[in-house]
């Protein structure tokens, strides 16, 4: 499994024309729900939800005591919890400043060396083109159906993800351009909601 990403353009804070630098920012593929992570967890350690669930609760619980009396926490290879303030009260002399005036601002962590070498050594990046960020110099409709007819030579069937990645469509360009091969004779849908995939139309020949 890849985790994707794409490149977007770093703003110039002073506004000048010149060719801006690029960064590269991670597309997330899904939002797993606590629920979920739990089932995923469960199913590959082979433990009980509910005793994964009350476990859960009872860890938030105690971090929250834990943070909240200003103590920094050590949870497993993940690093260090901790909190941060902040003053409501900016650029005025130590002495005025009072207590109600100091608040909770978040939590942070500190993710520790060992949790980021064992991320650096699983993480495989692929490119592909985010949905959210316009195209720029898309090829033309003819090269995408010479680069989709490619891969269906050496595949059974095309997913709308995978055709994105092929041809650097946006999410509703990609729809659009399948369904007009469709109704060329192109292709054919098979399956259902997020389980449509496109094969060849071999009775289109």
């Amino acid at each position: 499994m890849s985790a994707y990403y794409d490149l977007y353009e770093t703003p110039n804070p002073k506004g000048k024309k010149e060719k801006k630098a690029l960064h590269a920012r991670i597309y997330p593929k899904k939002t797993y729900t606590t629920k979920e992570f739990l089932k995923q967890v469960a199913m590959l350690q082979h433990l009980p939800y509910a005793l994964l669930e009350g476990a859960l609760q009872g860890i938030m619980d105690e971090l929250c005591e834990l943070l909240s009396d200003g103590n920094i926490v050590e949870l497993g290879e993940l690093g260090f919890l901790s909190t941060s303030l902040k003053c409501l009260r900016e650029a005025t002399p130590e002495k005025k400043i009072r207590a109600e005036s100091i608040v909770f601002k978040n939590v942070c962590l500190r993710t520790s060396k060992a949790f980021k070498k064992k991320m650096r050594t699983q993480m495989i990046l692929e490119r592909i083109q985010s949905p959210t960020r316009p195209s720029k110099g898309d090829i033309n409709i003819e090269k995408k159906k010479e680069a989709l007819l490619t891969f269906l030579d050496k595949n059974v069937c095309v997913s709308r993800r995978e055709y994105i990645r092929l041809t650097g469509s946006g999410e509703r360009t990609a729809m659009n351009e399948l369904n007009a091969f469709i109704t060329e004779g192109i292709l054919r849908r098979r399956g259902t909601g997020r389980n449509v995939v496109y094969i060849k139309n071999e009775e289109g020949k």
